[in-house]
């Protein structure tokens, strides 16, 4: 069950970043204060536990936190591989990204919003198979 639920998440997560990608590379790239650069931890236990479950390494440790913003911001933006970034990081959008999709495809961040309530459930899911695989 748990292999079905890690797989299941992660074909959603390819499916709604694929979705996100024109836009993402379109407005994040020309964005001046993005969204990355303001904040800090990210990983909650969800996240931490489909890391492990899916058998990526666990690079949500933080070594410090005096650096400002995500220690993952590279040059070229996110360094992590997409299946390894932290739920929030998928879901939000901010208003210029929304604006951008909703001019060029109206309709897709209604269907993303709809993906990211199916992962959501998936990522609950997967929390209580993994604490019921541990009784």
């Amino acid at each position: 069950m748990l292999r079905e639920t890690v797989k299941r998440i992660e074909r959603l997560l390819s499916e709604a970043a694929a979705l996100q990608k024109p836009y993402i590379e379109r407005i994040c790239a020309k964005c001046d204060a993005p969204c990355c650069s303001r904040v800090h931890y990210l990983y909650t236990d969800k996240d931490i536990i489909y890391l492990k479950l899916s058998g990526r390494a666990l690079k949500w440790r933080r070594e410090s936190f005096m650096k400002k913003g995500c220690r993952f911001l590279g040059e070229q933006g996110c360094t992590l591989e997409l299946a390894s970034r932290p739920f929030l990081c998928h879901t939000y959008l901010c208003n210029d990204l929304k604006e951008a999709m909703g001019e060029h495809a109206p309709g897709i961040t209604a269907a993303l919003d709809r993906m990211f309530k199916t992962l959501a459930g998936l990522r609950s899911q997967l929390w209580s198979e993994y604490l019921d695989e541990k009784r």
